[in-house]
């Protein structure tokens, strides 16, 4: 069989599905993946074992060899496979954890293999910290057991580490890229489809006449989920408030966490659970508004991009507001009590439609199909920057 064009490393959910896997890089590389193929390249996914998977999968004409297992030795065996398959390119989904408890040990072996091969690497960074917001508040709300000073310098290392490794590092959004020197900026892509009927999806959902918001993804602490949930106990009567997710994959006492918010705020709140991908449309054709409060972003969200795709509203708090360059009307402060008059004033269906036409602002040019064209113009840079004629970058 020809080589393929791209090899993407990063975990990979099943075949035929794209909301499952090991967090939300996962879904995020289906989509690439599957949207690099529309364009015609033949892109292989070089993923780690996952108990229940095939080690060898056919993905709608994606190939995916699951090779290596989380851990050290994750990224260096990733690599090795990555170039055994002859793509010209090789592309690493890198996000804290993602690869294991200890893929810190593999992260620079693993690049600097790549890089010697002439195959790139383009990283995709989905987290993106400024050192600078590195303090006690940051390791309290992230759970880290290091002092604020170590967690800067280990930050500081690691993201220099792969900005120097990279032939090219792609973030998200404009903002990520001041933070990191020489960065492309490549949008989250947004799934297009054709959302369930509203009406069906909300008595399916049982969704009764306040204003539903939801809250969308794993629950994690630094999503800010606390300042959402203290907002629905003071507009208990007028808001639904609706924490979609299950424990984050890789947060070691998420289920412990999660269990923390229902015990404080269970009556004030629902709580679904893991969503099973057949459903995540439907809660968000069923719901008013979706609520991003995270109090100090460092990535794009794919709970807004599934929210734009579905032409949710989307409030923002306004430190995501700012990152992202969204529209000044989504930005909401994240005090509880200021957060709760802004949602009971979201009654108002006026001002649900203006939020509606802001987000549609924010979704241009955020489509799989746009941003797998900007990723297919890297890659051939990347390529023809190399110096390897034997790994040319040929796709139409």
């Amino acid at each position: 069989m020809d080589r393929p064009d791209v090899a993407l490393i990063a975990p990979y959910p099943s075949a035929g599905e794209l909301h499952s896997g090991h967090g939300g890089v996962s879904s995020y590389t289906a989509n690439l993946a599957r949207s690099l193929s529309d364009l015609g390249l033949r892109a292989i996914v070089i993923a780690p074992h996952e108990e229940g998977r095939s080690s060898l999968e056919d993905d709608d004409g994606v190939e995916v060899r699951r090779t290596f297992d989380f851990g050290a030795r994750a990224l260096p065996r990733a690599a090795r496979a990555a170039i055994a398959t002859g793509a010209p390119v090789v592309h690493v989904q890198h996000e804290m954890f993602l690869y294991g408890r200890s893929w810190i040990a593999g992260l620079l072996p693993g690049l600097a293999i790549l890089r010697r091969a002439g195959v790139g690497p383009v990283v995709t960074m989905h987290q993106v910290v400024d050192p600078g917001t590195v303090d006690a508040s940051f390791v309290e709300l992230h759970r880290v057991r290091v002092s604020p000073a170590v967690a800067r310098a280990g930050i500081i290392g690691v993201q220099e580490a792969i900005r120097r490794l990279a032939a090219t590092t792609i973030v998200h959004e404009a903002s990520f890229a001041n933070t990191l020197c020489g960065a492309t900026v490549v949008p989250h892509g947004m799934e297009l489809g054709s959302p369930p009927d509203r009406e069906q999806a909300r008595r399916r959902l049982r969704a009764d006449s306040r204003l539903m918001v939801l809250c969308f993804g794993y629950v994690a602490p630094y999503k800010g989920l606390e300042a959402a949930l203290e907002a629905a106990r003071l507009a208990r009567d007028e808001v639904n408030l609706v924490i979609a997710g299950g424990p984050h994959p890789r947060l070691a006492e998420g289920e412990e966490y999660r269990q923390e918010l229902i015990r404080e705020f269970g009556e004030f709140a629902r709580f679904t659970g893991h969503v099973p991908p057949q459903d995540v449309s439907s809660w968000f054709a069923a719901t008013d508004v979706a609520l991003l409060p995270y109090p100090r972003p460092f990535s794009s969200s794919g709970a807004l991009a599934l929210a734009l795709a579905h032409r949710t509203p989307a409030l923002l708090s306004s430190e995501l507001a700012r990152a992202i360059a969204a529209p000044p009307r989504m930005a909401t402060s994240i005090e509880p009590d200021r957060l709760a008059a802004r949602l009971a004033g979201l009654r108002d269906v006026s001002k649900i439609e203006m939020l509606r036409c802001d987000s549609d602002v924010l979704a241009r040019d955020r489509e799989w199909p746009t941003v797998a064209r900007r990723h297919l113009a890297l890659y051939r840079e990347v390529s023809d920057a190399s110096g390897t004629p034997d790994r040319r970058f040929r796709a139409a």
